[in-house]
């Protein structure tokens, strides 16, 4: 855990005291933990009174899919801060509300003092090394192999090994007390996470390595000791099990390792849940009580693309150009075309270039966002190229919604439904020049 330097201890001392007397922070004392708490909120150094919404930190966080997930579909407050690489993602989150920080997650300390009463952790790292549209690197043996050798010391690295373990190494030798055993878990083992992160570097694609921040974070934050409730992550379907059973072994294998009692993974297809889009990802879940993915709902009706963009049926999307015919079959070769009388092909970035057949017009951005189940007046910053591989990269809202709702008490179908009829029923009461009211 991170020493807080005494010069911050009293100044959040005075804020805290400010704060519970109502009335503002003195503005040097606001400025010692704006300085101390960077790049996080100055607020984040001290401890939430009751009735303060729960802290969430949402990594690779993107445009805003988990945070509108929370905020829009489920109605839920909470204190949120998402982090990015990404400019244009960052821009676009924070014109729809979201707070970022736009920088390298490696670059950061997962024991941050200004993290120590964060509740959630949520993680997406990118998914092109493991996805059927990308270079498949993170199939790799070698690669894998790498990864999991770093995964399975983080545990370890943390302070959360289990002293049970290291009396099987160590053949049940009565000196384990001297080791230093806090809690029963065995001490820290002395590698940083940077020297963890350092060990990533023979991967053939550096993407694949950013996996391990989801472990590296959630032991390190609870290390500086944060009341971690549960863990959230998202990634391409694709995603080797192997990577899956060592991070599930890492967090709670014997129920034991930092602490978790549950985890759970498995593949949910948005067209299921009623979104316009087929979008096919794998979800891990762990938390300190008893949790599941969510199940498509019997009374869902689906959603074609037709229907959410409020086209009439019969429309086709040429997605490839002119593709050379087939004399076998008289098709485009390839396959260049597909109906909008069902749910829409899964979007990548090249779904800038979809057109409809009928009248060459391209897809729009906010089109493209309503398909992933965006509401029709969210923000796309960037170049038309910039905003379609941000949605193809999201995390649609409604799934988030779906499959956080739990960790707030809320009935999450209940909510995704009432989402999804004001997303796309309203094609059934207004017509189209009738949006720009109703938005």
């Amino acid at each position: 855990m991170r020493i807080m330097p005494p010069a911050v201890a009293t100044a959040v001392h005075v804020a805290t005291l400010a704060r519970k007397s109502g009335l503002p922070i003195p503005p040097k004392v606001y400025a010692v933990l704006e300085a101390a708490a960077n790049p996080w909120p100055a607020e984040w150094l001290l401890a939430p009174l009751p009735g303060d919404p729960i802290r969430i930190v949402e990594l690779f966080a993107g445009p805003g899919g988990w945070s509108e997930g929370i905020a829009v579909v489920l109605g839920v407050k909470v204190d949120a801060v998402g982090v990015d690489v990404s400019k244009d993602a960052c821009a676009t989150a924070r014109a729809a509300g979201h707070r970022r920080i736009c920088i390298d997650i490696t670059t950061l300390d997962p024991e941050h003092i200004a993290l120590r009463y964060v509740r959630g952790l949520i993680v997406s790292p990118p998914c092109p090394s493991f996805s059927p549209a990308g270079k498949h690197s993170g199939q790799d043996e070698a690669n894998i192999f790498t990864l999991c050798r770093v995964l399975a010391q983080t545990s370890e690295a943390g302070g959360f090994l289990p002293g049970n373990e290291l009396d099987d190494w160590c053949g049940g030798c009565d000196t384990c007390d001297e080791l230093g055993y806090h809690d029963g878990f065995a001490p820290r083992s002395g590698v940083t996470w940077d020297e963890l992160r350092a060990q990533l570097a023979p991967l053939t694609d550096p993407r694949i390595g950013l996996m391990a921040e989801l472990l590296f974070w959630a032991f390190g934050m609870q290390a500086a000791g944060a009341p971690l409730q549960f863990i959230a992550m998202e990634q391409s379907s694709r995603l080797p099990q192997q990577i899956l059973d060592d991070i599930r072994l890492e967090l709670c294998g014997g129920q034991e390792e930092g602490e978790w009692y549950w985890s759970t993974e498995g593949i949910l297809e948005a067209s299921e849940f009623g979104l316009a889009s087929r979008r096919e990802r794998v979800f891990f879940l762990a938390s300190r009580r008893l949790s599941y993915l969510p199940t498509p709902a019997e009374n869902v009706r689906p959603t074609t693309m037709a229907q959410a963009l409020g086209w009439k049926e019969g429309e086709r999307i040429n997605t490839r150009g002119v593709r050379p015919i087939d004399p076998a079959t008289g098709r485009a070769k390839g396959g260049n075309e597909f109906s909008a009388d069902k749910p829409s092909n899964c979007l990548t970035g090249k779904a800038r270039t979809w057109k409809r057949v009928s009248d060459g017009l391209r897809l729009t951005p906010n089109e493209a966002g309503l398909l992933v189940g965006f509401r029709r007046s969210y923000p796309g910053e960037g170049s038309r190229t910039s905003v379609f591989q941000q949605l193809a990269d999201v995390v649609p809202p409604l799934m988030a919604a779906r499959v956080l709702a739990q960790f707030f008490d809320v009935d999450g179908e209940a909510l995704a439904a009432d989402y999804l009829c004001q997303l796309y029923r309203l094609n059934e009461f207004l017509d189209s020049e009738d949006y720009d009211t109703v938005a």
